[in-house]
């Protein structure tokens, strides 16, 4: 079986990825901060900010794979994105060291410019905070360096994501929780649009790149905008709450819409498995 790393196992899009990667017949070996028991996967409970424990895991698994979805993004300009970008570079070494043939980072849909249309791969980019630019930073150091190494090097730029086990903070779980406690739900900026993906889906698309010989930037995206308010409304009507939201539409500096181009991932990948956001939200609804 390929060995493959999956950095950031229980986080948003990583808690779906074992299976996926599974069903190509990889052997997947998860690091994680947390403490889980699980017979599906291998877990690694280690810091990807420690260095020794970082060298360690990847002279003991030798994988042929990697993929890095690790990244705290609770704070936009926080001081931990450096850190960060220099434990990923870190990482890139010791798999490469270790007989590593292909890697997959975790980009950003905010490294682009602002678009009023879908956004494309070779479309400008124009970072706006310390977590965007050092993704973008990471993203030319690393291509350059697997270059170099004769690595295969694929760059994922995920557009917005939803899923269960996300930040209270997020919209999704900020809207569900408030409605099941029967508090108003505040949507200042309503009007905007973007680009949602489940982040199961996410996890799909991301295990059939890695099992593909494709190389570079591909977006992650659904190519569909749907609206703030959409997006409530929908999550409303089912728990028969929308007199609780308060729709907004204030003026702001954000994109009126940011949308991804998915042809590639589409095309190039094969990846045709979006889900109905309306089942979707049943079952997260239940679950949150």
């Amino acid at each position: 079986m390929k060995k493959v790393i999956v950095t950031g196992i229980n986080g948003l899009i990583g808690q779906y990825i074992a299976k996926p990667l599974q069903e190509l017949d990889f052997e997947v070996y998860g690091i994680g901060r947390g403490d889980i028991t699980t017979d599906n996967f291998h877990y690694i409970k280690t810091d990807i900010n420690n260095p020794i424990e970082i060298e360690n895991v990847f002279d003991k698994i030798k994988a042929e794979y990697l993929i890095h979805l690790a990244w705290d993004i609770k704070d936009l300009n926080s001081h931990v994105h450096f850190e960060l970008f220099l434990s990923s570079l870190l990482m890139l070494k010791h798999f490469i060291k270790n007989g590593g043939k292909k890697v997959i980072f975790i980009g950003t849909c905010s490294e682009y410019d602002f678009y009023d249309r879908a956004i494309k791969e070779t479309d400008n980019v124009n970072p706006r905070n310390l977590y965007s630019k050092y993704k973008n930073y990471l993203r030319e150091i690393s291509e350059f360096y697997c270059l170099k190494n004769n690595i295969d090097f694929c760059w994922a730029r995920v557009f917005y994501v939803y899923g269960k086990n996300e930040n209270p903070k997020r919209i999704f779980p900020y809207i569900i929780n408030n409605l099941k406690e029967n508090k108003k739900v505040v949507i200042n900026h309503s009007q905007l649009k973007k680009d949602y993906m489940f982040a199961g889906d996410v996890a799909k698309a991301i295990a059939l790149i890695t099992n593909s010989n494709f190389n570079g930037i591909i977006n992650i995206c659904s190519g569909k905008p749907i609206s703030l308010k959409e997006f409530a409304l929908i999550i409303a009507k089912k728990m028969n709450k929308e007199y609780l939201l308060e729709l907004k539409e204030l003026n702001t500096e954000e994109p009126n819409i940011l949308l991804g181009d998915n042809s590639k991932l589409v095309h190039e990948i094969g990846f045709n498995e979006y889900s109905n956001i309306e089942d979707i939200i049943d079952k997260l609804i239940m679950e949150y």
